[in-house]
């Protein structure tokens, strides 16, 4: 958890525009490093330091419902996803989904480049799972929606002065997308931090039409 807090930190102050979402995140991860997590703490904690919005929402649902409800699949609506994997975060669902991760059926959330030195990745993409966080290996010229193969990868956005780390990776077969985070260009980098702070790269992907695979925790 002192990882994730140190960095989610830097990142509030560095990205005034990310600086709502760190300090929503900062107040889970209080939550989180004392198992275990009650719903009431979440709701409690999100009404604190999240949106008014959020918080009010949050508070008026049943928190058993949605995590019932997103951890077998069904529909949920924004607030009530957030609750629920607000509350069931590292914890992997019981019921497997259809979808691609190894451990669980869940859809990726985003893309990692990992340094070319460490041990049984030799520099290969990988991607987290938005349902339990677990990573795996994935071929860097597949689509990881549609599984498209041919010229269906392709770098919208990225590389800029301000996120040089980070970048869109869409598929020009099902117009889905997710944020590529680069170790390599930022060996301090936390992807599932990083990414909450790629505000500017989801909204440039929507103005574009696509849709991301999996939203983050924040609904982004």
């Amino acid at each position: 958890m002192d990882r994730l807090r140190e960095r989610a930190e830097f990142l509030r102050e560095r990205y005034p525009f990310a600086a709502e979402v760190m300090t929503l995140y900062l107040a889970l991860l209080e939550v989180w490093s004392s198992p275990p997590v009650e719903a009431q703490q979440i709701v409690k904690a999100t009404e604190a330091a999240g949106p008014a919005a959020l918080g009010k929402s949050v508070r008026e649902l049943d928190p058993v419902a949605a995590m019932r409800m997103w951890s077998t699949g069904l529909e949920t609506t924004p607030a009530q996803t957030y609750l629920a994997r607000a509350c069931l975060r590292g914890i992997t669902p019981v019921v497997r989904l259809d979808g691609p991760c190894p451990m669980c059926g869940g859809r990726p959330q985003l893309s990692i480049q990992p340094l070319s030195d460490e041990p049984l990745v030799s520099g290969r993409r990988q991607l987290m799972c938005g349902r339990c966080q677990h990573l795996w290996n994935h071929s860097g010229s597949t689509c990881p929606s549609c599984g498209e193969t041919e010229g269906a990868k392709r770098t919208l956005y990225g590389e800029s002065d301000e996120l040089p780390h980070l970048r869109v990776d869409a598929c020009s077969t099902c117009q889905r997308y997710l944020i590529d985070v680069d170790l390599r260009r930022d060996t301090k980098a936390v992807p599932e931090v990083d990414e909450l702070a790629a505000l500017p790269l989801d909204l440039f992907a929507r103005e574009q039409g696509l849709t991301k695979i999996t939203p983050n925790l924040m609904g982004f």
